[in-house]
């Protein structure tokens, strides 16, 4: 199974560590269990039935990139550290305690990669109105046709792009901008693609693409830009509230 997944690409490199996660929580869960002598009892019955079907929802949540997968995250960090610091502390089982540790330190890389634009985007589905969302107005070219857009989240040499037109995983894409009174051109690829209700724009994950110094300032300073816009358009609506 292990061979299938290529850790060179960041979304398999997270269900790697999450599949990492579960066997080193199913040990050590059986481990405790044993030195507590509850194995076969009831308690530990229901238990190991409710881990299992509590990551089965949790691989599927990934798989489908449901935000439910925050939700289910919350809840097994609580576990791993209620876990790590009960065999710590009080059962005096270090070895059980390191595994809760490592459980621990793969969810939390796991989640610190797939929070990059391209998986989970934040995207504010509550405000309405567009003087008050931090998104930048841009065309997009994909093969060779021209979209109008909206970039948003600019994060980690990333971007949400918004668009009514259908285009495909992997595509290659131009962006042109215009910001500060100059013209920018911006080189990314297409990684992700989440459709939601509908009436709404299409999301498209998207990687800029820095083969060079110049791609990386023109990125460099579209991100600046945008976060100081954000700040901006914040206080501004908040004004306007008063």
């Amino acid at each position: 199974m292990f061979i299938k997944y290529n850790l060179q690409n960041s979304y398999d490199k997270v269900k790697f560590l999450t599949l990492l996660q579960f066997l080193f929580a199913l040990v050590a869960f059986v481990a405790e269990a044993l030195v507590t002598q509850s194995v076969l009892n009831f308690s530990f019955i229901f238990q190991f039935i409710l881990l299992l079907a509590s990551y089965n929802f949790y691989y599927n949540a990934l798989s489908h990139l449901f935000y439910s997968y925050w939700n289910i995250s919350v809840v097994l960090i609580i576990y791993y550290l209620v876990s790590l610091t009960r065999n710590f502390l009080v059962l005096d089982q270090h070895i059980i305690g390191l595994l809760f540790l490592c459980c621990f330190t793969f969810l939390i890389a796991a989640c610190y990669i797939i929070s990059s634009p391209l998986y989970y985007p934040r995207v504010h589905w509550w405000e309405y109105d567009f003087r008050f969302r931090a998104d930048i107005r841009c065309s997009a070219e994909i093969d060779g046709h021209q979209y109008k857009g909206r970039l948003s989240d600019l994060r980690r040499g990333a971007a949400c792009l918004e668009l009514f037109n259908h285009a495909h995983v992997g595509q290659a894409i131009q962006i042109n901008l215009e910001i500060l009174n100059q013209n920018f051109t911006l080189f990314a690829e297409i990684r992700s693609k989440r459709e939601p209700i509908i009436g709404r724009s299409i999301i498209y994950g998207i990687k800029f693409l820095n083969n060079d110094l110049e791609q990386k300032q023109r990125l460099r300073l579209l991100t600046n830009y945008w976060h100081e816009s954000k700040k901006i358009k914040i206080r501004n609506k908040f004004a306007a509230q008063k």
